[in-house]
């Protein structure tokens, strides 16, 4: 199931997500990530207004962006959840993403007090055991 959008803008490349990126679609998005190999992408941001859950699958995609396109890119998370912030956080990602939150096109907030925002988050999204596989 592709629940996902990508769009190339110059040397930035924009994924929209849909509501879960787990071993259902992980997996084609990584695919399609590939095909930008080789190419100039400075910067891949993960639109993640819709994300409710996020699986290791998920997980190893981002890092797949971060370590496998252009000359390792700025990562950039828009309206991330709290519980997918904390999981990127858990995990040692989140020091390499920017995490902004965007209203009407407009930046409300960087990473610098996303923690404010993701404590007024109600969405609740990710559980994960370290060191097993997706269900």
């Amino acid at each position: 199931m592709n629940d996902f959008k990508i769009a190339q803008n110059g040397t930035a490349l924009v994924i929209t997500l849909g509501r879960s990126l787990n071993t259902t679609n992980a997996p084609l998005l990584q695919d399609e990530l590939a095909k930008f190999m080789g190419e100039a992408i400075e910067k891949v941001v993960f639109d993640a207004s819709e994300l409710l859950s996020l699986s290791s699958s998920g997980l190893r995609v981002v890092y797949f962006a971060k370590q496998r396109l252009g000359q390792h890119p700025e990562i950039v998370f828009v309206n991330c959840a709290k519980e997918i912030y904390s999981t990127l956080k858990m995990i040692g990602l989140a020091s390499s993403i920017k995490f902004l939150k965007v209203e009407n096109r407009k930046v409300v907030r960087s990473k610098e007090s996303l923690d404010e925002y993701a404590a007024n988050n109600d969405v609740v999204c990710y559980s994960m055991r370290l060191g097993q596989d997706d269900d």
